[in-house]
């Protein structure tokens, strides 16, 4: 099985540099797709030595994380991507056994990889995918959704559950795919065989309460859209008081709040089904938060 990579960015020419430079020296056999999200792109293919295997892709304009992702993903013809962030370190050769990771499980749709803090060497509890943080970060284990940072995913899963929404900009599109993965019957499985060192740059980031009211926005949005209307109830009000703490501002959820209201006249209600609700409580996955 083949597979590419998709690596988006904005705003981040020195982190991407820095990136490709050790890609290069690892002699990876794949193809990286870079999408460059800024709409008068600061970088080129003369920035990457002009390798065969890197293809440098102004996106145009600003898709957002989802909108780029999903530009790689058309411009690949790999049947598994793997998604990084433009702004993390890895040991390219922990991806040599990918293919034969998907190759064993016919169910299994996506790898969520483990994400350390690269300065603090630790993994911050919302870079690790799942509500349990106690749980072993060196062990494997089936789990109800993704982290953005680092995962591989079959081009089966977009070809069944179509591509991550575009129109979400920021934030939660990892877990909008997952409901509709997990609905489909494919696994999510959390991977530490493969570490990502996640730098968190502050360059190419929006404004902090623009950000907290795009993932207040999304949230309402994917509980809308899978969830029974009493997920929706509870956790619009547990996360307006979670974004206002964490963006210290009532006026970023109350954005976000608007945003969704407004949002709600372009999306179909496509609830999954009990199995797939039973199936996310099982693996102790977000319902009600």
């Amino acid at each position: 099985m083949t597979h590419d990579i998709v690596l988006v960015t904005f705003n981040r020419q020195d982190e991407v540099k820095e990136l490709i430079a050790s890609f290069t020296k690892a002699k990876v056999l794949a193809n990286i797709f870079i999408i460059d999200n800024n709409p008068c792109p600061i970088l080129s293919k003369a920035d990457f030595n002009n390798s065969n295997n890197i293809y440098y892709i102004p996106s145009g304009a600003n898709l957002g994380v989802a909108g780029g992702r999903n530009f790689g993903i058309n411009s690949s013809n790999s049947d598994l991507i793997i998604f990084l962030d433009d702004d993390i370190a890895i040991d390219w050769d922990q991806l040599s056994d990918i293919s034969d990771k998907f190759d064993s499980d016919p169910q299994l749709g996506i790898l969520a990889f483990k994400i350390v803090n690269y300065y603090d060497k630790t993994i911050h509890g919302n870079e690790f995918p799942h509500r349990n943080k106690s749980l072993d970060p060196d062990n494997e284990f089936e789990t109800s959704y993704f982290i953005g940072a680092g995962h591989a995913i079959h081009r089966k899963v977009f070809d069944q559950c179509g591509l991550y929404p575009d129109d979400y900009f920021y934030g939660l599109e990892e877990l909008d795919l997952s409901f509709r993965a997990i609905d489909k019957g494919f696994k999510i499985l959390y991977y530490p065989m493969v570490t990502i060192w996640h730098k968190q740059s502050p360059a190419g980031r929006m404004p902090d309460k623009r950000k907290w009211a795009c993932v207040y926005r999304n949230r309402l949005s994917v509980a809308y859209k899978y969830q029974y209307r009493r997920h929706l109830i509870v956790l619009a009000i547990i996360w307006f008081y979670k974004i206002a703490v964490v963006s210290r501002s009532f006026s970023a959820p109350l954005r976000g709040l608007l945003d969704f209201l407004d949002y709600r006249k372009e999306l179909v209600r496509q609830t999954v089904s009990k199995q797939t609700i039973s199936k996310i409580r099982s693996l102790g996955g977000r319902l009600w938060y």
